[in-house]
């Protein structure tokens, strides 16, 4: 019995050794006979008889050929621009024929944007984890492009990507390159959006005030581009001798200050806010004074009430086109489409969040290449730029973008405006940025919300229940105990 088990083991070890043997021949004639393998063993040749489209256009920058490698990639995004790995996966979709992973990590749900910044700095000095993209909000831009993580950044010259022709098709702002380029003279990071300050106003106003509601006078009215306070403040004048306010409160001038301030600078011993933010102080109290504005909070209900067309009489507001966007999609009754845009007077860079960093430590350039390529520089119908600003990409709004050849050739309006054309506006304010050349910050921390705390402190002041000398002390120390407690609002 004992040599009858004995025997018996013998014999189902040498079947078990006989299937090993026979899987992997299987796996290797499957591979070797594979349609992946024929794929890349077969090189098309290009017939003489293909006939060229009527209308030849140029090739996207991506046509080239993809890579292919085996296995599942994993391609790992840590991102505060939400939107970038629905971008990724739908660049992933048109163009790899192999197995991905798109593997993001946002502040939407579970980390906080101050968590990206951390990860993604971390990622770079120390390798900790697998990185490949990454993204933060502008305010910490110039630590990633030209302060103490550029050195771990992969620039695009790196890459393979020929820069300067592409830039030159694409034709962005200067000051757009400056902010992404690394201390070496290298573009490190491009973005993919653009924004610009408007004056929002209701066209029935303008008609029965100044009888007209083209954007273009109305924008000369306000002093649209002036980089001055004088117009505007003429303006408001005029409509409140008509018994209404240009705008609710100062919370809506916010836009024409260039409300970032360095950190180093707000901790510095002698610090004092900058020249334009006393100037907005000023103005915002000649205002309230006057009666041309009231104390009224941004995004209360009291404000919602004015958009709507009730409650008090306002002119307008000056914000954003991403603003414009956001509001249209409440779609109010009374006022709806009788609203338009035009050029606010002052311009400032309206930039929420960094380019698309590359780590250095990625092991996917070859895939990565033509993906920035296809994001941040491809001028075809084809690329990510031109088929946002078209509506090509989503079914949602056309949606300015960083290249001035494309919004030439685009359109992007909404309902609530009546079908105005934005783009010419944004267009023309990116043309003055780049002529006021605003300097790309080297290092520090630049954070607009620090303003909040400067605003409540104006406010203040203009009800008259601080002087201004206090009212900025006050601001000063209250920002400062808020930075060192953590507050990073």
């Amino acid at each position: 019995m004992e040599k009858k088990n004995v025997l018996k083991k013998y014999i189902v070890a040498f079947i078990i050794v006989v299937a090993i043997i026979i899987t992997a021949i299987a796996i290797i004639y499957g591979y070797i006979n594979s349609p992946d393998a024929d794929k890349e063993a077969a090189v098309p040749t290009p017939s003489s008889q293909t006939l060229l489209p009527e209308e030849p256009q140029e090739p996207s920058v991506t046509d080239e050929p993809q890579p292919k490698p085996h296995g599942t990639v994993r391609i790992r995004v840590y991102t505060a621009f939400r939107e970038l790995d629905d971008i990724i996966e739908r660049y992933a979709e048109e163009h790899w024929d192999f197995d991905y992973l798109v593997l993001a990590y946002t502040d939407e749900l579970v980390y906080s944007f101050l968590d990206i910044v951390n990860l993604a700095g971390d990622n770079l000095k120390n390798n900790t984890e697998p990185m490949d993209l990454f993204c933060v909000p502008a305010a910490y831009m110039s630590q990633f492009a030209k302060g103490e993580f550029s050195e771990y950044v992969c620039t695009y010259e790196e890459l393979g990507i020929d820069v300067d022709s592409l830039l030159e098709k694409m034709d962005i702002p200067r000051y757009i390159i400056e902010a992404g380029t690394n201390r070496d003279g290298k573009i490190a990071a491009l973005p993919v959006l653009s924004s610009a300050n408007v004056f929002l106003y209701r066209r029935s106003v303008a008609r029965e005030i100044f009888g007209t509601d083209d954007p273009d006078v109305i924008s000369g009215i306000i002093g649209g581009g002036t980089q001055s306070w004088d117009k505007f403040l003429e303006a408001a004048q005029t409509l409140k001798e008509h018994g209404y306010y240009i705008v609710p409160g100062c919370e809506d001038m916010t836009c024409l200050v260039d409300t970032s301030c360095p950190v180093s600078g707000l901790m510095d011993e002698n610090f004092r806010p900058d020249p334009a933010w006393e100037k907005f102080m000023d103005v915002s109290k000649i205002l309230y004074e006057n009666g041309c504005i009231k104390d009224i909070e941004a995004w209360s209900d009291e404000w919602f009430n004015i958009i709507k067309g009730e409650g008090d009489k306002v002119f307008g507001i000056v914000t954003s086109t991403d603003n414009c966007y956001f509001l249209d999609a409440l779609s109010f009754e009374k006022t709806y489409g009788d609203w338009a845009v035009c050029l606010s007077p002052f311009q400032i860079p309206a930039d929420l969040y960094s380019g698309v960093f590359v780590s250095k430590h990625t092991e996917n350039k070859e895939l990565i290449k033509p993906l920035i390529e296809w994001i941040t520089l491809d001028s075809s119908k084809t690329g990510l730029q031109y088929r946002l600003a078209n509506g090509t990409f989503n079914d949602c709004y056309n949606y300015p973008v960083v290249s001035r050849a494309i919004l030439k050739e685009s359109f992007n309006s909404c309902g609530m405006i009546d079908g105005q054309d934005m783009n010419p506006i944004i267009y023309e304010s990116l043309n003055i940025l780049d002529s006021l050349s605003p300097p790309a910050v080297t290092h520090d921390i630049r954070y607009g919300l620090i303003f909040n705390r400067f605003l409540e402190e104006t406010r203040a002041y203009i009800r008259g229940e601080k002087d201004k000398e206090t009212a900025i002390a006050d601001f000063i120390e209250n920002a400062r105990k808020s930075w060192e407690d953590g507050t990073r609002w």
